[in-house]
């Protein structure tokens, strides 16, 4: 009977010991709460370095530029002028500017089909080799690592009529019907120079695609092969679905990086001839260092970031939709 003498003794004790861990329980609830306030603060100092830069270096130019859209401006040192929406009709009614926006919409098609399908196809054909594999993944790499600006320089010498190594190869095969002159023909000229740009691109998206490769399941081949796949099938049904992740992520490089172009068509043609190959980047700047059109040049400065926020969206509502 003893235990029973004892009962509410311990039932006391057991009381006061859920009353301590109530009271410990909001102690450290209320000093929590004070301390994820100083975490704020201090998480703010620390970041203050940081907002500081990206408010001056672009917030402020955002700004600028969009101020700068509705004035016109003849120049660095003169006085900007209050012009409505006066550079935006004005832009509306360049036919350059459409010229330009349709070449960078085939700019950025060319690029993605050329620098994306290549890497694609060296990734496919590299990856099934075993010796040389880490010396063809090199090999393919290096140009990448090379300026578009030296790249521009290389096929503008490759693509020279006379003493041009493309042309004078073909000359040498007996292929002279198909030599051209690649950087004045008006029909070829933005191909031509696409190609020196994806040539530089393509190895980037080589590695993202083995990478791909490397990461699908190898059971899937096991099991596609039990089931009498032939290559092309495995191709179809196992490697393309499994690189669904990797190829939007590569188109959506590819896009981001046909918008940029600039380098190449700027040391290559300049634009030329006739406007053939002038993109939006490179008219920005005909217009804002050689015209000095600073009113129009940033209204196409707004209209190249629109352009590319609706790319953007547009883009990740698709992969949004394939990845469900």
């Amino acid at each position: 009977m003893a235990p029973l003498r004892d009962a509410p003794a311990v039932a006391g004790h057991t009381g006061g010991i859920s009353t301590r861990m109530s009271e410990r329980r909001t102690a450290r609830a209320v000093s929590t709460d004070g301390s994820s306030d100083g975490d704020a603060r201090t998480a703010l100092w620390l970041m203050a370095p940081a907002l500081v830069l990206y408010a001056v270096f672009t917030l402020l130019p955002i700004a600028a530029t969009f101020w700068l859209s509705f004035n016109s401006s003849a120049g660095f040192n003169t006085s900007a002028s209050f012009v409505g929406f006066d550079n935006y009709a004005k832009a509306a009614h360049d036919p350059i500017v459409w010229k330009s926006l349709v070449h960078t919409f085939l700019w950025l098609a060319y690029h993605v089909v050329m620098a994306g399908g290549l890497g694609l196809l060296l990734a496919l054909a590299v990856s099934r080799l075993r010796i040389t594999q880490v010396f063809f993944r090199t090999a393919f790499f290096l140009p990448h690592l090379v300026s578009l600006a030296v790249v521009g320089v290389i096929w503008a010498n490759i693509y020279d009529p006379f003493f041009g190594l493309l042309n004078t190869a073909l000359t040498r095969v007996g292929l002279d019907a198909f030599t051209q002159g690649w950087l004045s023909d008006p029909a070829l000229v933005l191909f031509s120079v696409n190609v020196a740009s994806s040539w530089q691109g393509f190895g980037l998206y080589m590695l993202l695609f083995i990478a791909g490769l490397q990461n699908i399941d190898r059971s899937l081949y096991d099991a596609a092969e039990v089931d009498g796949a032939n290559a092309f099938q495995k191709l179809i049904y196992v490697t393309l679905p499994g690189l669904r992740e990797v190829t939007t992520f590569v188109v959506s490089l590819a896009m981001i990086n046909g918008l940029k172009g600039f380098a190449t068509v700027f040391v290559m043609t300049n634009g030329g001839p006739f406007y053939q190959s002038e993109l939006i980047t490179t008219y920005i700047y005909r217009l804002a260092f050689q015209s000095q059109d600073h009113g129009l040049a940033a209204v196409l400065c707004i209209l190249l970031s629109l352009l590319a926020i609706t790319i953007t969206i547009v883009f990740n509502r698709w992969r949004a939709r394939l990845s469900q």
